[in-house]
């Protein structure tokens, strides 16, 4: 845990002082453009010891309509503590009782309807602003790469320019004990496919808020991954991210399906 927030450090660092961090920029030249944002990293949001841990594959960055690349942009930040703290108490600083709540985020929301019915959370159920505070800081959410882009296709990108990124993460995750770890969306199935030991997928239909059932079949992944000589026992979230999908029935296929 000491050396991902070690990496952190260093990172905040390079940008405070250059302007740009160096594994950006190092990453960028094995790709052969500027596919990755080289200022700005976001490595994590929450808690780095919560029992509940989701994977994403990279911040989203816009490059600038008129030069057509990322702009510099500048720390706000006085020094790493407050850097690390933004990200640690991001759902304090947005939603919580001193915050402005000028925050809106429907992501947010829909991650309180997927995650509830795994009872990991403490959700209160009745305090919106409390709940949006307690699904950001009391899990952790880990950025696969640290720097923004515009898209993400793995292939451009390359899975042995990936590897570094994966084996930080994973070290991560199997440095304390977790409850549950989800890889959110389809692109890690093809990603982690080198580190999956066991793989086991779970088809099916959701319920709708209608009573009807989707015409589609969804999907979740039961992987085991081996690091470190530790097993992860995860799931892969391929629709994770679909937009408009019965969202809460999901999470709910998710608890019958990590409960057997």
């Amino acid at each position: 845990m000491e050396k991902f927030k070690k990496n952190i450090y260093s990172n905040f660092n390079e940008w405070k002082e250059h302007g740009k961090c160096s594994q950006a920029i190092e990453l960028n030249k094995k790709i052969g453009s500027e596919y990755f944002c080289e200022s700005n990293p976001h490595f994590f949001t929450g808690d780095l010891s919560a029992d509940l841990v989701l994977v994403h594959l990279n911040p989203k960055r816009n490059k600038n309509k008129v030069s057509g690349l990322y702009d510099i942009e500048k720390p706000k930040f006085n020094s790493f503590e407050e850097y690390f703290d933004y990200f640690r108490y991001f759902g304090r600083y947005n939603y919580g009782e001193n915050s402005s709540r000028n925050h809106k985020s429907p992501f947010d929301k829909k991650q309180i309807r997927f995650l509830k019915p795994l009872n990991i959370l403490p959700f209160t159920g009745n305090d919106i602003y409390k709940d949006l505070e307690i699904v950001i800081d009391n899990k952790l959410q880990i950025e696969l790469i640290p720097f923004g882009s515009d898209n993400f296709n793995y292939n451009e990108v390359g899975i042995k320019n990936i590897e570094p990124f994966i084996d930080n993460i994973l070290s991560l995750i199997v440095a304390k004990e977790r409850k549950q770890v989800i890889f959110c969306g389809r692109v890690f199935d093809n990603i982690l496919n080198e580190y999956v030991s066991k793989k086991k997928i779970h088809e099916f239909k959701l319920q709708k808020t209608d009573g009807t059932f989707t015409k589609g079949n969804y999907h979740f992944i039961e992987v085991e991954i081996k690091h470190n000589n530790k097993v992860i026992k995860a799931v892969i979230a391929p629709q994770y991210a679909m937009q408009g999908m019965p969202i809460q029935q999901y999470g709910i296929k998710l608890k019958s399906i990590i409960s057997k």
